[in-house]
């Protein structure tokens, strides 16, 4: 439909999606942030994985309209994003986290965006609260060693350019997405249960041919507040074992699914290396039981991983090449603790990133 704001009774064909788990205060000042659009979302609908604090009654005693779905218990980010996708009425969805606020004219920015584009996914500029001063990420691209770059990270606001730019990937803080392409290509990845599965549904979606783009004038808020208990890190503290478990088993099992066996081959020095590097930084950490665990998880569901293999190599239009990048090995602010792990990691870099150069040349 085109976009109109002559009276705020016109609806836009758009339903917001907030995934929560014991979202707290974060939860009530999104669903105001939605509330507050310069266009009329037709629902919000609120995804609820189990919380077990007061975030839903608070929500529903200040916006009765809104949409809870309670899924009971805790199923993972994935399934609770499939759950609310499949559960909205309209031809688009703003998928976001209970933590993400949009700037009144988010929605509207970013379906202006869709209909010029015609892309699947539309992400916005996500920028970190509580200073509002830095960019978290402008869309992201695909590390080829199975991981996301985010794009113009850390960048102070006021010295970042406009732009509406094809990317290759995006974090799943917010997206605005057609919901039945997405669904038709098969939703999230309900195996990932949390961590790196929107790097899977970035991989998956491009290979097939879908489009991202990026646009600069829709922005939202990241409030990371302390994040979830026992999963986030944020750059101080004990870094969570059970975050290490699933970065590590689901950057691999990003790998298995995606990768064609002639990329595979001609990448495994480098990704043999980045995962002897791993393995050696586990043991400095005392994650090796972590490491180990995340290999006999791939072992016990290989059967899983082949037939998702077979599916996803049947559907591809574009190679490896056209959907992987090179760069800086991203790493989470505070994870490497020394000036020397620093310096090693950055000698990884430089080296890996070399060898793609030459491997971008073997596979075309």
């Amino acid at each position: 439909m085109n976009l109109a704001r002559e009276s705020a009774d016109v609806y836009a064909d758009v339903s917001a999606v907030v995934i929560n788990f014991n979202g707290g205060r974060t939860l009530l000042s999104c669903v105001d942030a939605l509330a507050a659009q310069t266009v009329k979302l037709c629902e919000i609908i609120v995804v609820d994985n189990g919380s077990t604090d007061d975030s839903l009654s608070t929500v529903e005693s200040r916006h009765p309209d809104v949409h809870l779905l309670r899924l009971g218990e805790n199923r993972g980010l994935p399934a609770a994003r499939n759950a609310g996708l499949a559960a909205a009425r309209s031809r688009y969805v703003v998928l976001i986290d209970n933590d993400i606020y949009l700037r009144p004219d988010c929605t509207e920015s970013l379906l202006r965006a869709q209909q010029a584009e015609q892309a699947t996914v539309t992400c916005p500029r996500i920028v970190l609260l509580p200073d509002g001063k830095l960019i978290q990420t402008d869309g992201a691209e695909n590390h080829f060693l199975g991981v996301m770059s985010l794009r113009h990270a850390a960048t102070p606001v006021d010295t970042a350019r406009e732009e509406r730019v094809e990317v290759n990937s995006a974090i799943g803080a917010c997206y605005f997405m057609d919901r039945q392409a997405v669904l038709d290509a098969g939703g999230f990845d309900a195996l990932y249960f949390f961590y790196l599965e929107d790097l899977e549904f970035c991989l998956r979606l491009r290979g097939m041919g879908h489009r991202f783009v990026f646009e600069s004038r829709a922005i939202v808020l990241h409030d990371r507040g302390t994040g979830t208990p026992g999963l986030s890190f944020r750059g101080t503290g004990d870094y969570p074992l059970r975050r290490a478990y699933l970065t590590m088993r689901n950057r691999l099992l990003t790998v298995f699914i995606h990768y064609r066996w002639r990329t595979l081959l001609v990448l495994s020095p480098a990704l043999l290396l980045y995962e002897l590097a791993s393995f050696a930084y586990c043991l400095r950490r005392g994650w090796s039981a972590e490491w180990v665990r995340a290999w006999n998880w791939l072992w016990r569901h290989r059967g899983d991983i082949a037939e998702r293999r077979r599916r996803m190599q049947r559907s591809r239009k574009l190679t490896d090449v056209d959907i992987l990048s090179s760069g800086c090995i991203p790493f989470s602010a505070g994870l490497l603790q020394s000036r020397l792990q620093r310096a090693l990691a950055g000698g990884l870099s430089t080296l890996l990133n070399g060898y793609w150069r030459l491997a971008k040349i073997l596979l075309r």
